[in-house]
């Protein structure tokens, strides 16, 4: 659903798409993404369970960001390196898409959210809000997605708006400020083009 300003987007989960994972080990849940040619993307945020160990599906020449938002946490083993422990709403971890993953939770399922750049394009970021301070976000794509309560986003020059849970903004070469209180939680992807 389009808002007043054209570089903002409102999207539902009507809006979102099941993808199978490459590797065929699961599905991932497409929140946004910016397709090219060949099965390609700019930038892809998207959602995954991860029910039980595995690997990670390779994506050659991407970056990756990952967070745990559900669950207990998980372990990631990137290029047969030492595991490294992730937990649920810790800071983005990131690897490079073509290198071996191997994951494994901790205590049972967790859900992750992912943002994916493709390296010659766009570099990003990848914030968990969760009754923190305000955060800034700027950049030529944001996507805000309220996981739990509401989020309220605020754009320089702009009106509040809010992001119930399971809904994101997608806006365009803006600047905003993200407000989680308490009892809410979310993720802000920020994607800037080479």
């Amino acid at each position: 659903m389009q808002s007043k300003d054209p570089s903002i987007t409102r999207l539902t989960p009507a809006d979102h798409r099941r993808v199978p994972w490459k590797n065929g080990g699961g599905v991932t849940t497409e929140l946004a993404v910016e397709p090219v040619a060949d099965g390609r993307f700019v930038w892809r945020v998207s959602i995954a369970d991860v029910i039980e160990p595995g690997p990670f599906s390779a994506f050659p020449g991407y970056d990756r960001l990952i967070a745990v938002v559900e669950g207990d946490g998980m372990r990631l083993s990137v290029d047969g390196a030492v595991p490294v422990e992730r937990r649920r709403l810790e800071p983005a971890f990131a690897f490079p898409g073509e290198a071996p993953v191997w994951c494994e939770p901790t205590a049972g399922p967790i859900r992750d959210v992912n943002l994916m750049l493709d390296r010659a394009s766009a570099t990003g970021t990848l914030t968990l809000l969760a009754g923190s301070p305000a955060h800034r976000a700027a950049g030529d794509v944001l996507l805000v997605h309220a996981l739990a309560g509401t989020l309220t986003v605020i754009p320089d020059g702009g009106v509040a708006l809010t992001v119930p849970a399971g809904h994101s903004l997608l806006l365009r070469d803006a600047a905003v400020l993200v407000e989680a209180p308490d009892g809410a939680e979310g993720v802000c992807a920020e994607v800037r083009r080479r």
